[in-house]
């Protein structure tokens, strides 16, 4: 829709007028450094979730139909129960919900790494990007 100076966000009048909220919902701020999220956690690299995939879900979740976890492509594309990846919110991610139940993978119940979880729970909230 183009610039709009109405739209410019003052911050309660913060430098007089100029000061705009960043993507880290700061007045005035610079934003995010780069490679780290807003809470100043590091941005997560697909490479780090596709080697968890790898060692514990392509067994199942390769080519063989339904979910398939052996690229980004086919997993953000989901699998016949739809979509399992909501980029910046993993509490309502399908993905996530199974691994951090235990019920995924299959026969890995308490004795999943919460690590594992954890950072994929951390890479979904920060966009689920590739990179």
């Amino acid at each position: 829709e183009g610039y709009n100076a109405d739209a410019i966000e003052d911050c309660l009048g913060v430098c007089d007028g100029a000061a705009v909220i960043d993507e880290c919902d700061v007045c005035g701020g610079d934003g995010a450094t780069e490679g780290f999220d807003c809470d100043g956690n590091a941005l997560v690299e697909y490479s780090e979730i596709n080697s968890i995939f790898t060692s514990n879900c392509t067994g199942c979740h390769g080519n063989s139909g339904g979910l398939s976890l052996t690229s980004y492509t086919n997993l953000m594309d989901g699998g016949n129960s739809g979509s399992v990846i909501i980029p910046g919110d993993h509490m309502n991610s399908l993905l996530w919900q199974k691994v951090n139940s235990g019920s995924m993978p299959l026969g890995c119940g308490s004795s999943c790494l919460t690590s594992e979880v954890d950072l994929i729970a951390l890479w979904i909230d920060q966009g689920a990007l590739n990179q």
